[in-house]
């Protein structure tokens, strides 16, 4: 969706890694990509549909208890605030965009300024400045995903008809970015592959469950209903990309570990070769999963590591913008 309106920053947190990464490590060995057929199959398996309701709005965001809000507030002891959001740069508006005023899934960010004289006999707002921003929400600039970001079959998160929840003017109806118009206070964990002992996998490999579950040990941390997962980890060495060229640090094959342990937003999820969208549709789809799009997390891990602290407080404010299907925003990691 473009967007027309003032750029509003939101907040958020996260929880990262421990010891020293090995300097040498053995090469990833290769296993089976999920296929597409598993995809399908957990768009059922995974599925939240109904689980708090046939009106529900919010998916894995109604397992924030207050008890959870209460657990996460408690780590932000230190004073110590790092924003995990990506600087946003100016990019042209695609011709496409310009010529009928659509969306054409290419991420821009323009502003149009003006400085108000004194006098200002035109609109009586002498010596002020304003601006018009313009900008399409998805791409590397930091944003919450709404819900009716992505579609199956014509569905939206909890059986929601497509064709029926949307109008070219108003945008989404239902699933928008306003139903988390509470905001997101969580307890954050982010697993640092880069401080992993004994890691099995060389830098920029994706991570699985066993990496997951190797960090709680090695942290004697546990990811539990509620939390807001992300990994961390460096990138390939030049020439030795872990392939695909479809992003994300964390392998598909950890959304079914994560329904099990309730896992409320996450963040750089892989794709697979055969279907390019499977990292939004069965998270956002079928799990109802908040996705948090590129969030910067070198700081936090230089900061944590220096801290010696891996749990953190995580908060995410979007604004309340009727139909968006995602808002840009600031997340705060808070010590």
């Amino acid at each position: 969706m473009i967007v027309k309106r003032t750029l509003v920053a939101g907040v958020a947190i996260v929880v990262f890694g421990v010891v020293a990464y090995a300097q040498t490590r053995p090469a990833e060995t290769p296993r089976p990509e999920v296929t597409k057929a598993q995809v399908q199959r957990w768009m059922t398996e995974l599925s939240n549909w109904g689980r708090w309701g046939k009106d529900d709005q919010l998916g894995t965001l109604n397992l924030i208890t207050a008890q959870k809000r209460q657990q996460a507030l408690a780590l932000a002891r230190r004073g110590v605030v790092v924003s995990m959001e990506q600087p946003v740069a100016l990019v042209p508006m695609p011709e496409a965009t310009k010529r009928d005023g659509r969306s054409h899934a290419s991420s821009f960010y323009e502003i149009r300024f003006r400085t108000f004289p004194d006098p200002d006999l035109e609109t009586g707002n002498p010596g002020f400045s304003s601006d018009i921003k313009e900008y399409h929400v998805h791409g590397p600039m930091t944003h919450l995903d709404a819900l009716c970001h992505a579609s199956y079959q014509g569905k939206w998160y909890n059986g929601f008809v497509l064709a029926e929840g949307f109008s070219d003017q108003a945008g989404c109806s239902r699933l928008g970015t306003e139903a988390v118009k509470q905001g997101i206070v969580t307890r954050g964990i982010l697993v640092d592959m880069t401080r992993l002992k004994n890691p099995s996998r060389p830098p920029g490999a994706r991570a699985y469950v066993e990496d997951l579950e190797a960090w709680e040990r090695q942290t004697g941390l546990k990811v539990s209903p509620g939390d807001a997962l992300f990994v961390y980890n460096a990138p390939a060495p030049r020439g030795q990309g872990s392939g695909g060229g479809l992003g994300g640090s964390m392998d598909i094959s950890v959304l079914p570990w994560m329904k099990a342990r309730g896992v409320a937003i996450t963040s750089s999820i892989r794709s697979i070769p055969e279907d390019p969208r499977a990292d939004h549709v069965v998270p956002l789809v079928a799990m109802g999963l908040h996705l948090l799009d590129g969030p910067r997390l070198t700081e936090l891990a230089e900061t944590a590591a220096r801290l010696n602290q891996w749990e953190f407080l995580m908060v995410i404010a979007p604004p309340t913008v009727p139909g968006s299907t995602g808002e840009l925003v600031n997340p705060l990691a808070m010590f």
